[in-house]
């Protein structure tokens, strides 16, 4: 009767420690379980804030879209008036420059201006002549049009810029000889 006794008790013991696994292993689904939810549940907010950023994404890039096309107009505007193309614009630790092309069918010239923060807060314009892009004859035609100082890297103060513009403009609509 021992053993019966002893293998009853052995039973009765398996089957508590099997109890305790069992309510252990529901402990720990439950707390997955939880858990799961809750990153489901960041996961449906982040689905939604992506969501959100692409329509805004989307917004803006129409935006940008339509200003890009009123900054070409006016571009374009702003050649046809002056004669002046600005094909590029961007600022650096020096000052804000311009990438341009002014003249009309009798030449054309190429240029970098620049307006830096001088003394006193005095804005400098700085003129690049850009010539690279251009051919020998091309270079001839615009050498018999130009002052040589137009070929060299030039600064002057910013009240004399359309002094330096209208002088361009003159010197590129006189005929070459």
């Amino acid at each position: 009767m021992d053993t019966l006794v002893e293998y009853k008790k052995s039973v009765q013991k398996q089957l508590e420690s099997n109890e305790l696994l069992v309510a252990k292993l529901v402990h720990e689904n439950t707390l997955l379980t939880q858990q799961l939810e809750g990153k489901t549940q960041q996961l449906e907010l982040l689905q939604d804030e992506l969501k959100k950023l692409k329509e805004t994404r989307v917004s803006l890039q129409k935006e940008l879209d339509t200003h890009q096309d009123e900054v070409e107009v006016l571009r374009d505007l702003f050649e046809h008036l002056c004669g002046v193309r600005v094909h590029k614009s961007y600022e650096d630790d020096t000052g804000l420059w311009f990438d341009a092309s002014q003249g009309t069918r009798s030449g054309i010239m190429d240029y970098k201006l620049g307006f830096v923060k001088g003394e006193a807060e005095e804005t400098e314009v700085v003129y690049v002549p850009l010539l690279k892009q251009r051919s020998a004859q091309e270079l001839t035609v615009l050498q018999q049009q130009l002052p040589s100082y137009l070929f060299d890297t030039l600064s002057f103060p910013l009240k004399s810029l359309n002094q330096f513009y209208n002088k361009v403009a003159k010197c590129l609509n006189k005929k070459s000889k």
